[in-house]
């Protein structure tokens, strides 16, 4: 709602400075008491600021909302997790949901709380058919790297040492794949904060997203390429099989099943997978990291997961995890695997 009247956008304007209720509702031509009882809530809820009577200002949150790339996690999540829409909220159904199953672990990605509440069999294919939303859930994810330590920063992940030394240049092997990158938008970072990478940056995605990433403004650096990554691995031995934010959309099932096309793909002492995720603490876990394992068991009857539980998974399938690389708490770590 807060969205939808142009709140963010109305605070930020003339250099931040408080405004009446009935200035803020200028853009949209609502009415100033329905304003005000919304953004009475919003300033209860530390979202705007309070600064008089029936007057508002921003704080650290709404200036942080007024980026388009942060508030579309609004748009996603109200739609896809928290909202009414088709058939019911994701997470007020889920504890109707779990005690349906007698509190079993979901781990079936077409029976989960994000299904029974929206009655359909696949959270992917309904965001295929809510193309707003589904937009929304990419600039989100792009968004979430934003102010965030990237492995591709100084003093995370030895970059040059492990990626460009001993880099060839034919064919795949001079490939950095990001599997199911998105627009491109990790390739883009990682061209302008590793300007030495002289080899290929192909962007494995579904044809829906190939489309939109070819009209990127980054589109001429990257190659994008259909690829499912249910599916065998097509670019055989390359220097890197990058992925984030992944393996934590999926049970531990479907995990080998992707894994198992990538180790396959793999030469030998050359070729690495990077995993950019979650390493959960097993004991004093960081907030942000237990708050997306209950989302991620919401919305895809999936989870985050511990360093033993990484381990594991990567052991159940011939990988073995050669380095776990972390900066700051509450962020997302590097796992290299290789055979």
């Amino acid at each position: 709602m807060a969205l939808d009247l142009k709140l963010f956008d109305t605070l930020a304007a003339d250099n931040g400075r408080p405004k009446s209720v009935t200035e803020l509702a200028a853009p949209s031509s609502a009415s100033p008491k329905l304003l005000n009882r919304v953004l009475r809530h919003l300033a209860a809820t530390k979202m705007v600021r309070q600064t008089g009577d029936e007057e508002y200002a921003q704080n650290e949150m709404s200036k942080y909302l007024e980026h388009p790339k942060y508030r579309e996690g609004i748009c996603y999540l109200g739609f896809a997790v928290c909202s009414s829409d088709a058939g019911g909220p994701t997470l007020n159904k889920m504890p109707e949901f779990l005690s349906s199953t007698e509190y079993q672990n979901p781990e079936d990605t077409n029976n989960g709380p994000f299904q029974y509440a929206h009655k359909t069999p696949n959270h992917w294919a309904w965001l295929e058919q809510h193309p707003r939303v589904l937009q929304a859930f990419q600039d989100f994810i792009a968004g979430c790297r934003e102010d965030r330590p990237n492995f591709m920063d100084p003093g995370f992940y030895p970059v040059e040492e492990h990626l460009l030394e001993g880099l060839r240049y034919d064919g795949d092997a001079a490939a950095f794949v990001d599997v199911g990158g998105g627009y491109g938008q990790a390739l883009a970072e990682f061209k302008k904060k590793v300007p030495a990478w002289k080899g290929r940056l192909v962007l494995q995605e579904q044809e829906s997203v190939v489309q939109i990433a070819k009209v990127q403004s980054h589109a001429s650096i990257i190659e994008p390429i259909v690829h499912d990554f249910f599916k065998p691995e097509s670019l055989k031995g390359a220097r890197a099989y990058y992925m984030r934010h992944i393996l934590h959309d999926w049970p531990d099932k479907e995990c080998r099943t992707i894994l198992r096309h990538l180790k396959n793909a793999l030469e030998p002492g050359y070729s690495k997978i990077l995993i950019h995720e979650c390493v959960l603490a097993d004991r004093d876990a960081a907030w942000q990291h237990t708050a997306l394992d209950i989302y991620m068991m919401a919305a895809f009857a999936a989870q985050e997961r511990t360093e033993r539980e990484w381990r594991e998974l990567l052991s159940s399938v011939g990988l073995t995890v050669t380095g776990i690389w972390s900066k700051g708490v509450g962020n997302l770590s590097l796992i290299e695997a290789m055979l």
